[in-house]
């Protein structure tokens, strides 16, 4: 499979894989919630093995700042 271009949080990012765990498991805060939006979507955390990507996703991951 060649490389897989998606934007990442605001930057271009080539990845090796097209599953959404795998960009989970390199890229997702492994200390707290979070988050996986792709192209304006949240994605439920069941669906991330079976969820593929594809050129130029926008993926955002997003976590929660406490405070007031």
């Amino acid at each position: 499979m060649s490389k897989l271009q998606i934007n990442l949080n605001g930057e271009v990012v080539e990845l090796n894989s097209n599953n959404l765990s795998d960009l989970v498991v390199h890229k997702a805060p492994k200390d707290r919630p979070f988050a996986i939006e792709i192209n304006g979507i949240i994605v439920p955390s069941s669906d991330f093995d079976n969820f593929k990507l594809t050129n130029n996703d926008r993926i955002e991951i997003i976590t929660a700042v406490g405070g007031g």
